[in-house]
């Protein structure tokens, strides 16, 4: 019987900080396919060749030369294969322009027209990261920083660590390298202005735009699955968990707290809950049965046990 994937509810308790996320997530398999998590309000998506525009949802799969737009109020973090995250606010309009892979190299560029994207890129070698607006394009070797393009189209940068090169499409030679802590604006047909610090409130309030525990919670994700999901009255089925690090398997011993719908138990227990060890793989699975023929669903509660970075 195939395997159905159920996915109802997570919570990581990063045990280094003591705080406690919510949060939804993704698992995007396959080469150069990026996916959404943390999706917020009004989200859609238009697929590369055509002309509808559907709601989005976590785990909705982006791939080259599909489009992203959110409403008031709306919000999407977009999980790229390589670790790198964006994520677009409200009022936004990006178009996933590159998403390919050259030998080992990934190439990714977004080209927001409208809105204000966050970037936590990783450090990537030879691949490249670029963030296209109306009027600029920002190059990126491993940094945070954030892109608004205002209703003039003008873009301005604000790099919150690590550099950004960010060029005028007009001056596409004449670019500046933007340092943390620091912000530049290009406006139409213009080259970008020279860098200058941002002021103290503005960059605090412009970086929890997208948050680190926002950011380290959206690196982990669960898969869950029951097999069969229909539970024959007196048989088992299996219940198999998986724990993922950016697409990956967490490769590290953690505890997960499940717990089953309508009346089937933990064959180990007898009860339709249980805490469990996955293995070094971040793996585990538990037989359950039930007395009445039922369709079961779990949810799940992860305690991620993380060091400090």
């Amino acid at each position: 019987m195939r395997v159905k994937t159920v996915l109802t509810s997570l919570l990581a308790v990063i045990v280094a900080t003591g705080l406690i996320l919510i949060y939804s997530s993704s698992f995007a398999v396959g080469t150069r396919v990026a996916s959404l998590t943390n999706v917020k309000g009004n989200v859609m998506v238009k697929k590369a060749g055509t002309t509808t525009w559907t709601a989005a949802a976590d785990r909705t799969e982006l791939k080259e030369n599909d489009e992203l737009k959110t409403d008031a109020g709306s919000s999407a973090i977009i999980k790229m294969d390589d670790g790198s995250m964006a994520k677009i606010g409200p009022l936004a309009k990006m178009k996933m322009e590159q998403l390919s892979k050259s030998g080992k190299d990934n190439n990714t560029s977004l080209d927001v027209s409208i809105g204000k994207s966050w970037n936590r890129v990783n450090k990537i070698g030879d691949s490249s990261f670029n963030v296209k607006t109306p009027t600029a394009v920002a190059g990126v070797r491993g940094t945070f920083f954030s892109a608004e393009v205002d209703k003039s189209s003008a873009a301005t940068f604000d790099v919150f660590a690590g550099s950004v090169q960010v060029a005028g499409k007009s001056a596409p030679d004449a670019g500046v390298l933007v340092g943390e802590h620091n912000r530049t604006t290009v406006a139409q047909n213009g080259k970008p202005s020279k860098p200058t610090k941002i002021p103290a409130d503005q960059e605090k309030a412009g970086s929890s735009g997208f948050s680190k525990n926002e950011y380290t919670s959206a690196q982990f994700d669960m898969q869950i699955s029951v097999s069969p999901q229909v539970v024959e009255a007196g048989k088992t089925s299996t219940v198999s968990v998986q724990i993922y690090k950016d697409g990956q398997p967490f490769r590290s011993e953690q505890t997960v707290k499940l717990s089953l719908s309508g009346s089937a138990v933990f064959s180990k227990t007898g009860t339709s809950e249980i805490e469990a060890k996955t293995n070094n793989s971040g793996a585990v699975s538990l037989e359950i049965t039930s007395p009445t023929k039922e369709t079961v669903t779990v949810s799940a509660k992860l305690v991620l046990k993380l060091g400090k970075k």
